[in-house]
């Protein structure tokens, strides 16, 4: 049975102990006094029943006195070291669990960081999933192996001294007990890479499963379920992928199971031995006193070994998470990009050149040779059909993902050599998918809950109609949104939820504004408000404005058309309707509606 390792558990372990000196190096002196006690601690009862039976074979005279002596002294001193060890046990476990929080944290900024398009990568969190995961919790993972490294150079000291002193009476009971280790062990690691191999298709299936787990309780869901009658085709998904879940699982514990049968027979063999060797050395003149006092030991030492079994399996297991999770850490995602910093105190020029793009892992190119200027200061509205890649386009501008060919430049510098923080630092981007955080107001518009600017809150709150509803709130500002961590949050309309996420693009006043259908959720009045106020909500700023809707075309310097091919036309306003060519088409059809719609209300009015 040979043992063998996939990964370096020895630069694994070093890894952590590093972060330990780094992070708290009073764990190291929680650690020796644990150590000390915990490893003395089982030779208590090992002895005492030695002791009592030796001193009950003597004389009536001396016996209670003694007794109470001995039992006495025995609760004396395993009270002592047991509190001693329970308490430095318990004293360093939040210290152990906040070693994990800080690695959370390195691991939240990775995440954020890494290039966006691995975010849209399912395969990305199936390959990574469970190195992400050795942070999630107390009992695995990187704090599990941390209680456990605690916990084990106790266990092997005693361990160590109970197996000399068992090896010295028979060499044959060590032998089992050796036996059943290693043969326990091995079991453990072939189960363990049995488990690993599958741990894509096992956050494949937890991924699967959490969708429906998540769809069935968001809030959001509520409604579609109900009206279009989703329940039961919702709770068969579920249904099966849990089934599809607990089939992987179940196949592990198969192999575990069937495995398992080797190692009972071990477990006879020891156990055979142990009674088999020390009922026959009775026979032959062993002392009982030292018969109980072998025995004490030798269940002792099993239970040790059993203990130090686990741990080290678990140590190696877990280890090979915690390595995946480092590698993970280490490895090159671009969230770095290049070295140059933010542009300060300008607003930005981008050009495309020779662009051409298709997201990872498809054939379709969105775009082909697309060359375009935004000019510093120039108010371009990007518009077109469903599918043309207008949104795409901002991801590119931003740094969001790489071109496939072509670059583009922001101020004449080629967009790679910005850092990525530094890059998106640059941009005010209102996106389509609007996002609240169960945070407060003030912390939703500013991003931050550190050194909010209140004033600002406020400001950009009213440039964008929101300020007469926030002003309302008993809490103003500091109202939290959403109910899911506070059940008095309040919940936002659509067309709300889109002002506030403009609100956060207007706070954060970066060089370029971006907005990415700003008023799709917006009633006529609202957006007519919004594009009234455009040129103030810009100020003066770089900004591209995406729309289905053509009436806010006239607000812009310069129009983009694109469609299924590509940037199909450009120019202003009034030198796209002379072309009479797609843009004059699309202007003239919504004009229609607009001035039908218009007419209807009017006639409604009057009625």
């Amino acid at each position: 049975m040979k043992l063998t390792l996939s990964y370096p558990l020895g630069k694994t372990l070093k890894g952590l102990l590093e972060n330990v000196n780094k992070q708290n190096k009073k764990i190291f002196l929680y650690f020796l006094v644990y150590t000390t006690t915990a490893a003395m601690y089982p030779f208590f009862s090992v002895v005492l029943p030695k002791l009592l039976i030796d001193e009950l074979s003597l004389g009536q005279e001396a016996q209670l006195e003694n007794i109470l002596k001995i039992i006495l002294g025995y609760f004396l001193l395993t009270s002592i070291f047991g509190f001693l060890k329970t308490f430095v046990a318990n004293y360093a476990d939040p210290r152990i669990t906040k070693l994990r929080i800080d690695y959370i944290k390195d691991m939240f900024d990775k995440i954020v960081s890494v290039e966006y398009k691995y975010m849209e990568d399912a395969s990305f969190f199936e390959k990574n999933g469970r190195a992400m995961e050795a942070t999630n919790s107390n009992d695995n993972g990187i704090e599990g192996v941390y209680h456990k490294l605690f916990e084990t150079p106790a266990v092997i000291i005693t361990a160590l001294v109970l197996i000399v002193f068992i090896g010295r009476l028979n060499v044959f009971i060590l032998m089992g007990l050796i036996l059943n280790v290693i043969v326990t062990m091995w079991i453990s690691r072939k189960t363990h890479n049995f488990q690993y191999k599958k741990k894509e298709e096992l956050s494949r299936a937890h991924r699967r499963k959490d969708y429906y787990y998540t769809t069935t309780y968001d809030f959001g869901y509520g409604k579609d379920i109900r009206i279009y009658n989703l329940r039961d085709r919702v709770l068969n998904n579920y249904a099966r992928e849990i089934e599809g879940y607990v089939n992987l699982h179940r196949q592990i514990k198969d192999k575990e199971y069937k495995l398992g049968f080797l190692g009972l027979v071990t477990l006879l063999i020891r156990d055979g031995l142990t009674y088999g060797i020390l009922i026959m050395k009775t026979a032959k003149g062993l002392p009982i006193s030292d018969f109980s006092m072998y025995l004490s030991a030798i269940l002792n030492l099993s239970q040790l070994m059993k203990t130090l079994i686990e741990n080290i399996s678990f140590i190696i297991n877990e280890g090979q998470y915690v390595y995946d999770f480092y590698v993970f850490m280490n490895k090159d995602y671009g969230e770095k990009g290049g070295a140059r910093k933010a542009i300060k105190d300008d607003t930005l020029e981008i050009e495309f050149k020779n662009v051409s793009f298709k997201y990872p892992n498809t054939d379709k190119y969105i775009f082909k040779n697309l060359n375009l200027r935004i000019n510093k200061g120039e108010k371009l509205a990007i518009v077109g059909i469903n599918g043309a890649g207008k949104s795409t386009l901002v991801k590119l501008m931003t740094g969001l993902f790489d071109v496939t060919e072509g670059e583009i430049l922001i101020n004449g510098i080629p967009i790679k050599e910005f850092d990525k923080k530094e890059l998106y630092s640059m941009f005010s981007v209102v996106f389509q998918d609007i996002n609240i955080l169960a945070y407060t107001i003030a912390e939703n518009v500013a991003c931050t809950s550190e050194n909010i600017d209140k004033e600002k809150v406020i400001d950009v709150l009213d440039k964008v109609g929101l300020w007469k509803k926030v002003s309302s709130f008993k809490e103003g500002i500091n109202q939290i949104m959403l109910k899911i961590i506070d059940e008095n949050g309040t919940e936002f309309s659509g067309g709300e939820n889109q002002k506030l996420a403009i609100a956060r693009a207007l706070y954060k006043d970066g060089d370029m504004v971006i907005l990415d259908e700003p008023t799709a959720a917006l009633d006529a009045l609202a957006e007519a408000e919004i594009y009234e106020n455009f040129s103030k909500l810009v100020k003066g700023k770089t900004a591209v404005f995406i729309s289905h809707r053509l009436a806010s075309t006239k607000f812009c310097d310069k129009i983009a058309l694109f469609d299924k091919d590509g940037l199909k036309e450009y120019g202003s306003h009034e030198e796209l309707m002379k072309k009479r060519g797609s843009y004059y088409k699309m202007f003239t059809i919504q004009g229609k509606y607009y001035n039908e719609g218009g007419k209807t209300y009017e006639k409604l009015k009057e009625a």
